[in-house]
């Protein structure tokens, strides 16, 4: 039998109401190869009258959005989220640092605060922008490549909750910018902070007003567009990066101001400790081995070297015994290697004078490099350090 006439058989069977397992169950009972049974049965329907599918006539299969497709939308928001309030928070820190308010206050606590505040919002930035830029191009990357492509409903309510959360930020904002301004409260501080989380509402805003026109109603926007959009949010997101390394101060100055940060405390601690030990014998230690050498002040010995080079602190007694009162006081010094001076450090918020008791307060101002403060201590009762200098 030949091949034409094994399609004619097919279409006979067809009209005859046969099934196409019944049709090729018959051919492959007989011989006929399982792909021969395949392009008799192509032919029979064809003799048939269907018609076949062409280019221009073909029409666009609609086809969802994968799983894949649903996560990485959904990863592209968090790390909205992530860049968004990053974004802020280092807008937040340079405004507060270049235009301080005296009826804020700045506490060490509370500019430090925004020191770190600054260096993680930078972190969050440097890692999470990139990987939000990465996700936006695999996500538009997928529509363009494929015409037919469709997003799925839990991706639009997720882009339309975003979409309202951007507008009632503007709004808030707008309201919040009002009501202060009839307290007669408006700074350039605070007007810059409401420009801030406005400009950031309004660019998410403006970017998935244009998205939504591109993947939901498959609209022709230029690809130009979003890569203009793109490079312009990347350029501001750089430069203000910049800036917080100039007011957050770089890596290398974070680690000298920790270095003087641990040196005051050793200091400090270290005072308290010869003061101890000038109460309970009745006199100062003579060097540093015999503060360590004794049993209830070994402890001590762990505040007695630069944390950076591992010297140890100077330590030198100035004076042995002093009548005053109806006591007696002697008086030591204690010198450190500052990396920076206290005005350096107080600068980038770390105020350590808010951490100790008011004697230890001549712990807080220093020169860079060598420094050295002198401390009275009681001998034989226990007294607050008194500065000398």
């Amino acid at each position: 039998m030949e091949n034409s006439s094994l399609g004619g058989y097919v279409s006979d069977r067809v009209r005859a109401g046969a099934s196409k397992a019944e049709i090729k169950e018959e051919l492959l009972a007989v011989g006929w190869s399982d792909e021969e049974a395949d392009a008799a049965y192509r032919e029979g329907v064809i003799a048939l009258g269907i018609p076949l599918p062409s280019a221009g006539t073909r029409p666009v299969l609609m086809r969802k959005s994968s799983t894949v497709d649903i996560i990485i939308n959904l990863f592209s928001f968090i790390l909205l989220g992530i860049v968004a309030t990053a974004f802020g928070t280092l807008l937040f820190g340079i405004i507060e640092q270049t235009f301080p308010d005296a009826l804020a206050g700045s506490s060490a606590v509370s500019v430090s605060g925004a020191m770190d505040g600054i260096h993680y919002a930078i972190a969050a930035l440097l890692i999470g922008f990139p990987l939000y830029v990465g996700a936006l191009r695999i996500w538009f990357r997928k529509f363009r490549e494929d015409e037919g492509r469709t997003e799925s409903r839990l991706s639009q309510w997720l882009t339309y909750l975003v979409l309202l959360i951007a507008s009632v930020t503007i709004v808030g904002d707008l309201i919040a910018v009002v009501f202060t301004f009839l307290q007669g409260e408006i700074t350039w501080r605070f007007f810059l902070k409401a420009l801030t989380i406005s400009g950031i509402a309004g660019v998410i805003f403006g970017f998935y007003y244009f998205e939504r026109k591109k993947i939901q109603y498959h609209q022709d926007i230029a690809r130009k567009t979003f890569q203009t959009f793109g490079w312009s949010v990347a350029s501001v997101v750089c430069i203000s990066i910049l800036l917080g390394f100039f007011v957050g101060g770089s890596p290398e100055t974070a680690r000298k101001q920790g270095f003087d940060i641990k040196r005051a405390n050793d200091l400090s601690t270290l005072a308290g400790c010869i003061q101890g030990y000038a109460s309970d014998l009745g006199t100062l230690p003579a060097s540093m081995d015999v503060l360590q050498r004794s049993s209830a002040y070994a402890y001590c010995s762990s505040f007695m070297q630069d944390p950076e080079t591992g010297k140890m602190y100077e330590y030198q007694v100035l004076e042995s015994s002093l009548t005053q009162g109806a006591g007696r006081v002697g008086a030591f010094e204690l010198c450190a290697d500052f990396s920076l001076s206290s005005v350096e450090t107080t600068a980038s918020g770390y105020q350590k004078g808010d951490f100790y008791q008011k004697g230890d307060l001549i712990w807080n101002e220093h020169t860079a490099g060598r420094d050295c403060d002198t401390v009275t201590a009681q001998l034989g009762t226990i007294a607050p350090t008194v500065p000398m200098k």
